[in-house]
Parts: C-alpha cells; sequence; structure tokens
C-alpha cells in the first residue's frame, strides 16, 4: 500500500467518524430542542384550555415534521463547513447541560447559532447572515409584543360584547398551534438539517429524535410553561401563537434562526401589559432573557476558543 493510499484511508475515516459524530450530535439536539420546545409551540393553547394535552402533542408533531420537510431547506445560509458543525453542536449540549444543572433557562437555538459564529470566526470567516440575524434577534421580540398589546386589547373589546366569541378564539388556537409548530419545525429543526447538509438521512434522523423528544421530555417543559409563566385565555393564546407564527415564518423565509421560547414570552408580555401584568410571571420571564442572553455569550466565546486550540 503507498504512502499516498495510506494518507486517502486515513482521510476517509476521519470524514466518516465527523459524520457520524455530527449525526449524534444532530440526533440528541433534535430530541432536546423538539421536547423543550414543545411548551412554547403549544403551551398557551393547552393553558387556555384550547387543547386537549393529547392532541396538542399529536398537532405539534405533525407541524414539526410538515414544516421541516417543506421547508426547512430555507435554511440553507447556515450551512457551514469542516469541524464548525460538530464544535458548535458540542457546545451547544454542554450549555444546555449546565444551564440544567443549574435550573438556569438556555436557549437552544440561540446558544447553537452563537457557536457557529464563533466557531466561524475563529477559522477567520463569518456568517453570511450574521447581521441579519442579530438586527433580528434585537427588533422582531420587541415588534412581538406591541403587536401582541394591541390586537389584544382590540379583540378584547370584541369579546366583551358577546361570549360566542370563545369558542371562536378556541378554535383560531388550535390552527395557531399547528402553524407556529411549522414554522418552528422549518426553522428550529431546519437549522439542525441545515448542518448535515439537507442529506435524507438527516432529514429522518431529525424526524425521529423529535418526535422521541415529543413524546418522552415534551409534556414536562409544556407543564411547566402552561403553570410557571402564566394564567391566560383563548385570545392570549392565539394572540400570543399567532404572531409567534409571523415572526418565525418571516425568520424562516430569510434563513434566520429564530428561538421560539423567547418569540412567544415577549408575546406574552405584551398580552401581559394589556392587564397591567397581573397574568405575568415576571420573575421567570427575566430568567428566560438572561439565560438566552447567556447562552449567546458562553456559545459564541467558547466555541471561538475550542476552534483555537484544535
Amino acid at each position: 500500500m503507498t504512502k499516498d493510499l495510506k494518507i486517502s484511508l486515513n482521510l476517509c475515516r476521519g470524514m466518516a467518524y465527523t459524520l457520524l459524530i455530527d449525526y449524534a450530535l444532530a440526533f440528541v439536539l433534535s430530541f432536546l430542542v423538539s421536547g423543550n420546545n414543545l411548551s412554547a409551540n403549544a403551551g398557551a393553547a393547552v393553558g387556555s384550555r384550547s387543547l386537549d394535552y393529547k392532541y396538542a402533542l399529536i398537532t405539534a408533531l405533525l407541524g414539526y415534521v410538515l414544516g421541516l420537510w417543506l421547508q426547512g431547506a430555507y435554511m440553507r445560509a447556515n450551512i457551514v463547513s469542516g469541524n464548525v458543525a460538530m464544535v458548535a453542536m458540542g457546545v451547544t449540549i454542554l450549555i444546555f447541560i449546565v444551564g440544567e444543572s443549574m435550573r438556569v433557562p438556555m436557549s437552544l437555538t440561540g446558544s447553537l447559532y452563537a457557536s457557529l459564529v464563533g466557531a466561524s470566526l475563529a477559522l477567520g470567516r463569518i456568517m453570511s447572515n450574521a447581521i441579519l440575524v442579530l438586527s433580528y434577534w434585537l427588533s422582531l421580540p420587541v415588534i412581538v409584543m406591541v403587536l401582541s398589546y394591541l390586537l389584544y386589547r382590540s379583540l378584547s373589546a370584541f369579546s366583551r360584547l358577546s361570549f360566542r366569541y370563545v369558542g371562536a378564539y378556541r378554535g383560531l388556537s388550535v390552527i395557531t398551534v399547528f402553524l407556529l409548530s411549522f414554522s418552528f419545525g422549518a426553522n428550529n429543526l431546519g437549522l439542525l438539517w441545515a448542518l448535515l447538509g439537507f442529506s435524507y438521512k438527516g432529514l429522518l434522523v431529525i424526524i425521529v429524535s423529535s418526535i422521541l423528544g415529543v413524546l418522552l421530555i415534551g409534556w414536562r417543559t409544556l407543564y411547566r410553561l402552561s403553570t410557571g409563566l402564566f394564567t391566560l385565555g383563548p385570545l392570549t393564546s392565539f394572540t400570543v401563537q399567532l404572531f409567534s407564527f409571523i415572526a418565525m415564518e418571516i425568520g424562516t423565509l430569510y434563513s434566520v434562526p429564530m428561538p421560539v421560547t423567547v418569540t412567544t414570552s415577549f408575546g406574552i408580555v405584551g398580552v401581559g401589559a394589556a392587564h397591567k401584568f397581573r397574568i405575568i410571571n415576571l420573575r421567570y420571564f427575566n430568567e428566560l432573557i438572561v439565560g438566552f442572553v447567556v447562552s449567546i455569550i458562553i456559545g459564541l466565546m467558547f466555541s471561538y476558543l475550542l476552534i483555537k486550540v484544535m
């Protein structure tokens, strides 16, 4: 066997190992992202009793799979090369583990994208959509909050005139659970699919792990958000989920990863402002925002340093 052939075989083995690790990390992240964000996608509807727990699971799963399959490829601006994906996913899982041990809510999608940026910067590159993503993260949550406040105030005036609108809002809330889950599948799960090069095997891995994540851990986070952050009605559920869906969908079309928990939480705060914040657990909301910011900073710095020492 020649020296060149040995080198080629070693390179092939190295690429195969890297690919296998990428798939394993994507499986774990998809499991965590899908399970932990079920509460953000369906928690408002379940909390308002617009949708039964079992039907919420089915509706969200259907949205996840269809969104990933039909629109996941829109996240193509997040494709990276080399060890960037492996490092970023590994750092994100580590951040999640640390956050859970400290009982601090961390943003998986936020830390994953920040880790991608950090690892890319260490290699002298920059994500092509980095400026757009930063602008979107700074502006959209506030816009969602303001629009949620305005729509809720407008629709609540009609609701006072007749109770028949409550049933309509319950139905609309169910629809928006599917729409928000659809956009989540396209955006958050589509980001993971992009890191696997949009392969069909990668698609299958993410779908299977997402289903397992929802069925095994999703109900816990669903209960936590439904009881810990807010007490709400069908109108609140519909308003929050509608604007969260719009924000997620716009982000997907422009290949911008958007943390769904942050979006829905700002929508809830917008509705809470209409009630002078009587329905909001502001302490949990503050923890959520702090965790989001901290996870981004840690992901950016740790992935940068890790690439430098590799």
